[in-house]
């Protein structure tokens, strides 16, 4: 009878490992990770707002960037250096006070020379001149890069 036990506990130990195993995040299939998110880069050309939607609909938004190492991420994930894309910058609350859609603190920018350039134009578009962000107009249809926490 001791055996059993011994062995009905080394059980429940094995499998209470391997439950903690199966409870680490991973990315969904398609999503590439970095830090604490996943992204992915969906080539379908949409307006921004229609980006963002698409975003929330997966439980995301379009991506914020916080660091060159992100920005850098972000290109990574376009399929060629001429790939426009939107992300997360807008300012179409207030004319040139930059916002994130996910509410995170617009802390960091990597905007092209002589970028942002017009009243008009209030949505981020990534990948501008091959390298920095524009302000691009928000109904110009492209596709666009998500992001989603673990």
């Amino acid at each position: 009878m001791p055996m059993l036990r011994s062995l009905l506990l080394l059980l429940i130990v094995f499998s209470m490992e391997n439950e903690e195993v199966n409870a680490v995040k991973k990315c969904p299939f398609g999503w590439k990770n970095l830090g604490v998110l996943c992204y992915k880069f969906f080539s379908q050309g949409v307006s921004w707002v229609t980006a963002e939607k698409n975003c929330q609909s997966l439980d995301a938004n379009l991506a914020s960037v916080h660091s060159k190492i992100e920005h850098d991420f972000l290109l990574s994930l376009l399929p060629s250096s001429s790939t426009h894309c939107w992300f997360g910058a807008h300012d179409g609350e207030e004319e040139g006070q930059w916002l994130w859609t996910d509410g995170t603190t617009f802390d960091y920018t990597h905007w092209a020379p002589g970028q942002p350039d017009h009243d008009s134009e209030d949505c981020g578009d990534l990948n501008y001149e091959s390298s920095g962000w524009n302000d691009g107009t928000c109904l110009t249809k492209q596709g666009y890069v998500c992001a989603k926490y673990l």
